[in-house]
Protein backbone atom coordinates (compact mmCIF):
# COMPACT_ATOMS: atom_id res chain seq x y z
CA UNK A 1 0.00 0.00 0.00
CA UNK A 2 1.07 3.10 -0.78
CA UNK A 3 2.82 5.39 2.31
CA UNK A 4 1.23 8.27 1.14
CA UNK A 5 -2.26 6.92 1.18
CA UNK A 6 -1.57 4.99 4.67
CA UNK A 7 -0.46 8.19 6.53
CA UNK A 8 -4.11 9.78 4.20
CA UNK A 9 -6.12 7.02 5.82
CA UNK A 10 -5.07 6.50 9.22
CA UNK A 11 -5.64 10.67 9.36
CA UNK A 12 -8.62 9.93 8.49
CA UNK A 13 -9.93 7.27 10.46
CA UNK A 14 -8.34 9.24 13.52
CA UNK A 15 -10.46 12.73 12.54
CA UNK A 16 -13.52 10.19 12.35
CA UNK A 17 -12.91 9.15 15.63
CA UNK A 18 -12.04 11.97 17.32
CA UNK A 19 -14.79 13.55 15.44
CA UNK A 20 -17.17 11.03 16.75
CA UNK A 21 -16.60 11.81 20.21
CA UNK A 22 -16.81 15.25 20.15
CA UNK A 23 -20.46 14.78 18.16
CA UNK A 24 -21.49 12.01 21.30
CA UNK A 25 -20.27 15.13 23.48
CA UNK A 26 -22.21 17.58 21.52
CA UNK A 27 -25.62 15.35 20.75
CA UNK A 28 -25.22 14.36 24.57
CA UNK A 29 -25.25 17.48 25.79
CA UNK A 30 -27.45 18.94 23.71
CA UNK A 31 -30.73 16.18 24.45
CA UNK A 32 -29.54 16.68 28.00
CA UNK A 33 -30.37 20.46 28.14
CA UNK A 34 -33.48 19.90 26.30
CA UNK A 35 -34.37 17.57 28.33
CA UNK A 36 -34.13 19.92 30.99
CA UNK A 37 -36.08 22.63 29.85
CA UNK A 38 -33.43 24.91 27.89
CA UNK A 39 -34.24 26.81 24.57
CA UNK A 40 -32.63 24.70 21.75
CA UNK A 41 -30.41 27.54 19.97
CA UNK A 42 -29.29 28.02 23.97
CA UNK A 43 -28.85 24.29 24.29
CA UNK A 44 -26.74 24.00 21.20
CA UNK A 45 -24.35 26.58 21.74
CA UNK A 46 -23.47 25.13 25.21
CA UNK A 47 -22.93 21.93 23.38
CA UNK A 48 -21.10 23.54 21.02
CA UNK A 49 -18.97 24.46 23.49
CA UNK A 50 -18.03 21.52 25.10
CA UNK A 51 -17.81 19.49 21.84
CA UNK A 52 -15.12 22.51 20.95
CA UNK A 53 -12.99 21.61 23.55
CA UNK A 54 -13.14 18.56 22.94
CA UNK A 55 -12.03 17.99 19.02
CA UNK A 56 -9.72 21.40 19.23
CA UNK A 57 -7.42 19.15 21.68
CA UNK A 58 -8.02 15.83 20.02
CA UNK A 59 -7.29 17.60 16.62
CA UNK A 60 -4.64 19.30 17.46
CA UNK A 61 -2.65 16.58 19.53
CA UNK A 62 -4.00 13.22 17.92
CA UNK A 63 -5.32 13.54 14.40
CA UNK A 64 -2.95 16.39 12.72
CA UNK A 65 0.58 15.77 15.49
CA UNK A 66 0.63 19.73 15.81
CA UNK A 67 1.91 20.20 19.22
CA UNK A 68 3.85 23.51 18.35
CA UNK A 69 2.16 27.02 17.76
CA UNK A 70 -0.73 26.72 19.93
CA UNK A 71 -2.26 30.16 19.62
CA UNK A 72 -2.15 29.89 16.09
CA UNK A 73 -3.94 26.86 15.67
CA UNK A 74 -6.33 28.08 18.47
CA UNK A 75 -6.78 31.04 16.47
CA UNK A 76 -7.63 29.59 13.36
CA UNK A 77 -9.49 26.71 14.71
CA UNK A 78 -11.62 29.02 17.02
CA UNK A 79 -12.69 31.35 13.47
CA UNK A 80 -13.88 28.21 11.50
CA UNK A 81 -15.75 27.02 14.24
CA UNK A 82 -17.34 30.40 14.54
CA UNK A 83 -18.26 29.81 10.93
CA UNK A 84 -19.29 26.85 11.66
CA UNK A 85 -21.98 27.99 14.70
CA UNK A 86 -23.48 30.69 12.85
CA UNK A 87 -23.84 28.52 9.45
CA UNK A 88 -25.27 25.28 11.53
CA UNK A 89 -27.58 27.54 13.93
CA UNK A 90 -28.59 29.25 11.05
CA UNK A 91 -29.98 25.89 9.32
CA UNK A 92 -30.86 24.92 12.66
CA UNK A 93 -33.42 27.39 13.16
CA UNK A 94 -34.92 26.97 9.76
CA UNK A 95 -35.09 23.39 9.98
CA UNK A 96 -36.69 23.41 13.43
CA UNK A 97 -39.23 26.44 12.40
CA UNK A 98 -40.03 25.62 9.26
CA UNK A 99 -39.98 21.97 8.98
CA UNK A 100 -41.34 19.04 10.84
CA UNK A 101 -37.97 17.45 11.51
CA UNK A 102 -37.92 18.47 15.15
CA UNK A 103 -35.27 19.85 17.08
CA UNK A 104 -33.56 16.53 17.78
CA UNK A 105 -33.21 15.30 14.01
CA UNK A 106 -32.82 19.24 13.00
CA UNK A 107 -29.59 18.89 15.15
CA UNK A 108 -28.39 15.69 13.70
CA UNK A 109 -28.64 17.12 10.51
CA UNK A 110 -26.91 20.13 10.79
CA UNK A 111 -23.76 17.95 13.03
CA UNK A 112 -23.85 16.08 10.00
CA UNK A 113 -23.57 18.75 7.53
CA UNK A 114 -20.78 20.66 9.61
CA UNK A 115 -18.75 17.39 10.34
CA UNK A 116 -18.46 17.24 6.41
CA UNK A 117 -16.77 20.52 5.51
CA UNK A 118 -14.49 20.42 8.58
CA UNK A 119 -11.84 18.01 7.46
CA UNK A 120 -10.69 20.19 4.64
CA UNK A 121 -10.53 23.28 6.15
CA UNK A 122 -8.84 22.19 9.22
CA UNK A 123 -6.21 20.63 7.24
CA UNK A 124 -5.02 22.87 5.07
CA UNK A 125 -6.61 26.05 6.82
CA UNK A 126 -6.13 25.54 10.93
CA UNK A 127 -3.12 22.77 10.94
CA UNK A 128 -0.59 23.84 8.66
Amino acid sequence: MNPLFRHHAKQILLYILSGGTGAVVELTTYLLLLHWGTWYIGASVVAFVLSYITTFTLHKYIVFKKPDDFMKHLQRHFSVEMFNLLATNILLFVLVEHTALGEEWSKIITMGLGASWNFLLFKFLVFV
